[in-house]
């Protein structure tokens, strides 16, 4: 297995779901910004987690299973990134297989699907593997952010026919997908990648619309002191509607709150209710014994807050 091999410094084929819209991690702002901070020289961290030192652990183990149950060879050290040719696109293979012309078809028994509309597909020449870890259940076809939209990416740089996506579920069942060159997605992707390198470079820099509250914190992070703006008649509407949507959920929280403690006087010390049509669990939250902890001392910081709260003028 090989590290992070890309530059940071302009799209990459693995950002390609965020900076197209399909991450449910990221936002198209909050890379563009990783990648403007890349090319000023700034520290940049793409922060993992334990799914993805898990997925980096299993890998080797994914991508032998893949090579195995399609019956090619293939070299998972590759490491070095591969750029396009012609658009500011870059992109690093988790390993390269190795097809001889065979013809794969569906077979669900060992967990192979293609993804095409005749089911079949011929393995001739170089191909991009990519392996991922989920713990969500098993699916029929990959969400574009677990793969797709990256490893089209990955076809395009390195200019294969075919490539192959293995995603391992809940750590037992593996699912091998084989997709072909998607012409309107090689369109999609180009047209997003080019619009990406141009907002990268410019000054100011073009941020996308705002989707959602870390976006508007990320572009707009300080509130100047008793500093204010005047908002038109509409706003007013928005907010009255505001109000009344919290305290719609207030009254939906406290009736949930209501019946949550009514099934839990019902089940008393049992973890789990047997009701018809449903099954109800009440179990135990276990926490590791820790060490005696002296926290360091940390110097005053602030940060915008990531709600707004409204008080209507009487």
């Amino acid at each position: 297995m090989v590290g992070k091999v890309t530059s940071n410094k302009k799209a990459s084929a693995s950002i390609l779901p965020a900076i197209m819209g399909h991450s449910k991690y990221d936002s198209r702002n909050s890379v563009l910004e990783k990648v403007c901070k890349a090319n000023l020289g700034e520290e940049n961290h793409w922060e993992g987690n334990e799914a993805m030192d898990w997925g980096n652990t299993l890998e080797p183990v994914v991508l032998k299973q893949m090579a195995d149950r399609l019956r090619i060879a293939h070299d998972p050290d590759i490491d070095y990134a591969i750029i396009h040719q012609s658009i500011p696109l870059e992109a690093s293979l988790d390993a390269i297989g190795f097809g001889t012309g065979k013809i794969i078809s569906t077979d669900a028994s060992k967990g192979i699907f293609v993804m095409n509309e005749s089911g079949s597909i011929v393995l001739r020449g170089e191909g991009a593997m990519e392996c991922k870890v989920t713990s969500v259940r098993p699916e029929d076809q990959p969400d574009l952010a677990r793969g797709p939209l990256q490893l089209q990416g990955q076809m395009m740089c390195a200019g294969h026919k075919w490539g192959a996506i293995g995603v391992l579920y809940q750590g037992i069942c593996l699912r091998i997908f084989l997709f072909e060159v998607h012409e309107p997605t090689v369109k999609a992707i180009t047209e997003a990648v080019i619009d990406f390198d141009r907002r990268v470079h410019s000054a100011p820099l073009d941020w996308y619309s705002i989707d959602d509250t870390s976006d508007a914190i990320l572009i707009y992070p300080l509130a100047e002191a008793e500093s204010s703006v005047d908002l038109d008649e509409k706003n007013a509407k928005v907010l009255e509607q505001y109000l009344l949507l919290k305290d719609e959920i207030k009254q939906a929280n406290e009736a949930l709150a209501l019946i949550t403690v009514d099934i839990q006087k019902k089940m008393c010390n049992h973890a789990i209710a047997n009701v018809p049509g449903y099954t109800v669990k009440w179990p135990m939250k276990n926490y590791k014994a820790q060490p005696e902890k002296i926290i360091p001392a940390k110097p005053a910081t602030s940060s915008r807050q990531s709600t707004i709260t409204v008080k209507e003028i009487k």
